[in-house]
C-alpha cells in the first residue's frame, strides 16, 4: 500500500532548481533511506512532504489525498518531521518537550492518555532518567533523541527524519535505527535522509538515490552497486557482500 506519492515535483530556492520533476511513491511499513551528495535535495524533499516548503510544481499525496487539503492538526496526526538538530535554547524539560508532540491530539489540556503516550516515547528513546532535565543541559545526541520522541508522540503514520543519527555515538546510532525499524513492523512508514550509507544498508528496506535534484536510482539493495555509487558520489568504491550484508569502502 502506498502511503505517500510524489508526482512531477519541482522546487526552487531563489530561482535555483533544487528538485526536478521528481515522481516516487513510498510504501507503508518500510524504512526508506534517501541518500546522495550534499545539495542533492534530500532535506528539501522531506520538508515538502511535511508541507514546510511549498513545491513550485507537482503534487504530494497521502493515501491518494493531496496534503494541501489537510488541516494542519489533521496532517500532524499523519506525518511527523524531525529536522536536523541545531543549536539554540529550549525553555522546557525533556518531558514537556515530548508532550508537545501530543498537541494535535489535545483539545484543552493534556489527558491521561497524552501523559501515558509521552512517558512511553520517553522510555522508548531511553530518556527516562533525564525526563525532568532541561533540554538546554543535554548533549546534542540527547537532544536528537528528545526530538525523535516528540515526533513519535504525535503517533504518526509516516515519520520523516533528517539525519536522525547525526550527533549520536555509534551505540546510540544503532539504538535509534533499531527503534525506527521496529516502528515499521507496526505499519509506520519511516523515511530518513542519511549520509552514512553503511549504516543505512543495515536497516533500510528501500533506497532513493538523489543527484542534482533528481532521482538517480531507486529500489532495494540491488541498486547499491559499484556503478551506481561511483556515479552518485564521483568516487571509486569497493562493495563487499557478506551473506545478506553489504559494506561500501571508499577507495583513495
Amino acid at each position: 500500500m502506498v502511503k505517500i506519492e510524489l508526482k512531477n515535483l519541482d522546487f526552487a530556492y531563489n530561482g535555483s532548481m533544487v528538485l526536478k520533476n521528481i515522481s516516487h511513491h513510498f510504501e507503508q511499513g518500510k524504512l526508506i533511506s534517501i541518500v546522495g551528495p550534499n545539495g542533492s535535495g534530500k532535506s528539501t524533499i522531506l520538508k515538502c512532504m511535511d508541507r514546510i516548503l511549498q513545491p513550485k510544481n507537482g503534487t504530494i499525496s497521502f493515501d491518494e489525498r493531496n496534503i494541501l487539503n489537510f488541516h494542519a492538526d489533521e496532517l500532524a496526526k499523519k506525518i511527523a518531521y524531525v529536522p536536523q538538530i541545531e543549536g539554540g535554547t529550549f525553555p522546557a524539560t525533556v518531558f514537556d518537550s515530548v508532550l508537545l508532540g501530543r498537541k494535535p491530539h489535545i483539545q484543552w489540556s493534556p489527558r491521561q492518555n497524552d501523559l501515558e503516550v509521552t512517558a512511553s516515547m520517553i522510555e522508548k528513546m531511553n530518556l527516562k532518567n533525564i525526563s525532568l532535565k532541561s533540554i538546554n543541559k543535554l548533549s546534542g545526541g540527547q537532544r536528537q533523541r528528545v526530538f525523535i520522541a516528540r515526533a513519535l508522540a504525535q503517533e504518526p503514520e509516516v515519520l520523516l527524519l533528517d539525519e536522525p543519527t547525526a550527533n549520536l555515538d555509534l551505540k546510540h546510532q544503532i539504538a535509534v535505527l533499531k527503534v525506527l525499524k521496529k516502528l515499521t513492523e507496526q505499519g509506520i512508514t519511516v523515511i530518513i535522509a542519511i549520509h552514512d550509507l553503511n549504516l543505512a544498508l543495515q536497516f533500510s528496506d528501500h533506497f532513493v538515490l538523489l543527484k542534482d535534484g533528481e532521482v538517480f536510482a531507486s529500489g532495494e539493495k540491488e541498486i547499491i552497486t559499484n556503478e551506481n555509487i561511483e556515479k552518485l558520489y564521483d568516487i571509486k568504491v569497493n562493495i563487499i557482500k557478506q551473506k545478506d550484508k553489504i559494506f561500501i569502502i571508499p577507495l583513495s
